[in-house]
C-alpha cells in the first residue's frame, strides 16, 4: 500500500515565523538546522503511523521551500524522500499507484484570519478557487490527487489548516499542533507531544482509505486567480483558456484540472513520467 506524504514547514509545532534565508548569521543557520529536525521528526511520526496502519511504501515529498528542508540524518528510512529544486511537476510521483496521500506541516490558505503563517503559495496570491471552491495549497494536492482517483486523508499542523481540510474533504483525519493567535505568532504544543499525536493520527488516517472520497471536480474547470498587486495586463487579448478580468484578476479554463495547473504553470511538461525507483535490498 502506497502512501504519498507531501511536507511544509509553517505548520510544524515551534514554528511561529518566516524562514529567513537571506539572514547568514550562526544563530540564524543554526536555528535553520533546528527546525529542519523538527521537521524530519514529524514525518518519522507520520511515516511509522502510517506503517502501523498497514502502508508498505512511503514517499515523502520535502515541499517546503527549495525542497531541502527535512533533516534526513535524522530521517525514518523505511520511507523515500523526493527533494530538490526544477522538478517535472510540483508532486512528482502523486498519481495513481497511490493508495492515498497526506501532509505534515500544513499553514493555511492566503486570507485566513488568525492563521499562523497563512499563504497559498506566495505572499503575492490573494485567493485561487476552482469552479467556485477557495482552495490552498493543501486544497490543490486534494485536487491532483483527486484527479488520478486517489482520496487525501491526513494533514497535520495549524488548527486553521486541519479545519480548512476538514471542511473540504469530509473524513480527513486531521492533526492540530499549534492554533494560530495571528500570522506571525501561535500557541503549540511541545515537539514531543506533537509527534506523539501525529502517529496516532497516522495511523488512525489509515483507516480511512476506502471511507474518504477523492476531491474531483466537474469539467471544465475554471480557476480564479486573484493577486494582492496589479499583475495582470487587461488589454492582454485571450490567449488559451486565459481571461483577464482585471489588474488583480485572471481566470483560467481547462477540459479538467490537470489541464488548468499545466496552464498555471506551462514550464511543466505534459508528457513527463515517472519511474518508479525502488532500490535492491
Amino acid at each position: 500500500m502506497k502512501i504519498y506524504l507531501m511536507t511544509d514547514l509553517e505548520g510544524v509545532a515551534g514554528m511561529f515565523t518566516w524562514e529567513n534565508r537571506d539572514d547568514e548569521s550562526h544563530f540564524n543557520a543554526a536555528r535553520r538546522l533546528r527546525v529542519g529536525r523538527w521537521l524530519a521528526e514529524e514525518v518519522n511520526a507520520a511515516v511509522d503511523g502510517c506503517i502501523a496502519g498497514g502502508a508498505t511504501d512511503v514517499i515523502v515529498n520535502d515541499g517546503h521551500g527549495s525542497g531541502g528542508t527535512i533533516d534526513l540524518d535524522v530521517a525514518d528510512p523505511r520511507a523515500r524522500y523526493l527533494h530538490g529544486r526544477e522538478r517535472p511537476f510540483w508532486l512528482p510521483y502523486l498519481d495513481a499507484t497511490c493508495n492515498a496521500t497526506g501532509v505534515v506541516g500544513a499553514h493555511s490558505k492566503a486570507g485566513t484570519e488568525s492563521g499562523n503563517l497563512f499563504h497559498t503559495m506566495s505572499l503575492g496570491i490573494r485567493d485561487w478557487s476552482f469552479n467556485g471552491i477557495s482552495v490552498g495549497e493543501m486544497g490543490l494536492q486534494a485536487l491532483i490527487a483527486g484527479y488520478h482517483g486517489v482520496p487525501f486523508i491526513f494533514a497535520t499542523g495549524d488548527a486553521w489548516a486541519c479545519r480548512e481540510m476538514e471542511e473540504l474533504i469530509p473524513g480527513c483525519v486531521t492533526v492540530p499542533v499549534k492554533y494560530g493567535t495571528s500570522r506571525l505568532s501561535a500557541l503549540t504544543l511541545a515537539p514531543v507531544e506533537a509527534r506523539k499525536r501525529i502517529r496516532a493520527g497516522a495511523e488512525k488516517a489509515m483507516g480511512a482509505i476506502g471511507k474518504v472520497e477523492p476531491l474531483v471536480l466537474d469539467s471544465p474547470v475554471v480557476m480564479r486567480d486573484e493577486r494582492v498587486e496589479p499583475t495582470f495586463d487587461d488589454e492582454t487579448p485571450e490567449q488559451d483558456g486565459v481571461r483577464i478580468l482585471d489588474p488583480h484578476t485572471r481566470e483560467i479554463e481547462g477540459d479538467d484540472f490537470m489541464d488548468v495547473l499545466f496552464k498555471l504553470y506551462p514550464h511543466y511538461d505534459r508528457e513527463w513520467r515517472p519511474l518508479d525507483w525502488q532500490p535492491e535490498n
